[in-house]
């Protein structure tokens, strides 16, 4: 009689149970925190009209807020160059500005995968069954941050006149050598990437971790004129100093 009182008892909790289980089941099917890094060139647009090609390395480190939905920071260093030939306001003569900047930055922003974010608990139990381009497809991502960066130029070409004209102001060749050699610029930054899945993702396969590789571009918006080293109150200096990076990297999911 015991027996059948508890065969009973049992029988009749289990649903519940099993939907106690599914309903603290994660949103997240695998993992909550990730760390990429990469490298690549960077292409700066500032005041001199020939850009050339640098480097950067990037390490960033992700919580995922949601399945789709992360936070994180990235620290960044490279090396930003550009060069021209440009003439002075007073006598007309040319000579070649350049620059070569050697920056540190730290972003802290969000990353947004819309389809992952969209996704239901079913469809992401079963994504391993996808293909390889369909998982790709649903990596996109696109991210935006704010943050800072700290500029060491060297390499600067510059040439100073001294003295005031009639007004006692400075002399326009002055304006177009205005710049600092070292400093903080603050910026925007915007990305937009893909995840390459290098694991199956299959549930009987997963161990601790999951391996992506990650192709990355990215806009970064100075709220200043100073990564080039040049700035001042002359013809064609009228826009703040833009960057771009575009980089391959490595994901690791745990």
């Amino acid at each position: 009689m015991r027996r059948s009182c508890l065969f009973i008892l049992f029988i009749s909790a289990f649903p519940f149970f099993g939907h106690a289980q599914f309903g603290n089941e994660s949103p997240i099917p695998y993992f909550r925190y990730s760390v990429t890094a990469g490298l690549g060139p960077t292409l700066m647009y500032g005041d001199l009209e020939k850009r050339q090609i640098g480097a950067a390395v990037y390490l960033r480190g992700n919580y995922f807020v949601t399945h789709g939905l992360s936070v994180g920071l990235e620290l960044q260093e490279g090396v930003l160059r550009g060069k021209d030939l440009a003439s002075t306001p007073l006598g007309g003569n040319e000579y070649l500005r350049r620059a070569t900047n050697l920056y540190h930055s730290a972003v802290l922003g969000v990353n947004f995968q819309p389809i992952k974010f969209l996704q239901d608990d079913h469809l992401r139990r079963i994504e391993y069954r996808e293909s390889f381009g369909k998982r790709a497809l649903n990596s996109v991502y696109l991210g935006a941050g704010m943050g800072a960066l700290y500029s060491l130029q060297w390499d600067g070409q510059r040439i100073q006149e001294s003295g005031t004209n009639n007004s006692n102001t400075p002399s326009q060749q002055e304006l177009v050598l205005q710049g600092n050699q070292q400093g903080v610029s603050y910026l925007v930054s915007t990305n937009i990437g893909i995840e390459l899945p290098l694991h199956s993702l299959k549930p009987d396969l997963l161990d601790s971790y999951v391996w992506n590789l990650v192709v990355n571009g990215q806009v970064n918006f100075s709220l200043d004129d100073e990564l080039d080293g040049y700035s001042g109150a002359y013809e064609g200096n009228e826009h703040r100093d833009v960057f771009g990076l575009l980089t391959i990297g490595v994901n690791l999911r745990f």
